[in-house]
């Protein structure tokens, strides 16, 4: 499954994905910054939170993890990478990829 939700800045979309995880111990998320990994996102979450600009870093970075949703916070990521990551990981039907992030140009 692939959803996006589109919000305005500062909507509170980082701190929906925070309380997700904390609910979903299967739950991670990218980011496309560490800086970002590391100011927003709580030291608990942090092993969780996968800051990556590239599909191959982010294969990388999955490979021997468990996970069932994939929380994608902030639409920095082109459509491509979106759905490449979607092609290769959403298309399994127990993984979902969720992208929340505010439309440039909003």
């Amino acid at each position: 499954m692939l959803e996006i939700n589109n919000q305005d800045r500062g909507s509170g979309k980082t701190t929906k994905i925070i309380e997700f995880m904390e609910d979903d111990e299967l739950a991670l998320c990218l980011v496309p910054y560490y800086e970002i990994k590391r100011s927003l996102f709580p030291k608990e979450l942090q092993k969780r939170v996968i800051a990556a600009r590239s599909f191959k870093n982010v294969f990388d970075e999955l490979q021997g993890r468990r996970y069932t949703k994939l929380y994608i916070d902030e639409l920095l990521y082109s459509n491509f990478f979106i759905a490449e990551l979607f092609y290769n990981f959403g298309r399994r039907s127990d993984i979902s990829i969720i992208v929340y992030g505010t439309e440039i140009g909003k």
